[in-house]
């Protein structure tokens, strides 16, 4: 299993949320998130825009319909 370091867990972090790395990186995203003193903070930090950004997104679907009728 591959090690990173917290700069290259950052750099994957956005992918990870988005589903687009291979198992082999998300194991280890996962791993370095939950052995890290520093980076869990910064991931639900992460985590909690993300959602936020999907409920926007998803909030917003309505009223584009809505208006071009």
């Amino acid at each position: 299993m591959m090690a990173l370091s917290c700069a290259e867990a950052r750099d994957l972090a956005s992918d990870l949320l988005d589903g687009e790395l291979s198992q082999e990186l998300e194991r280890a995203v996962d791993e370095h998130v939950t052995g890290c003193p520093t980076c869990p903070a910064l991931y639900r930090a992460l985590l909690a825009v993300h959602h936020e950004l999907e409920r926007l997104r998803h909030e917003e679907e309505p009223r584009e319909g809505r208006g071009s009728a």
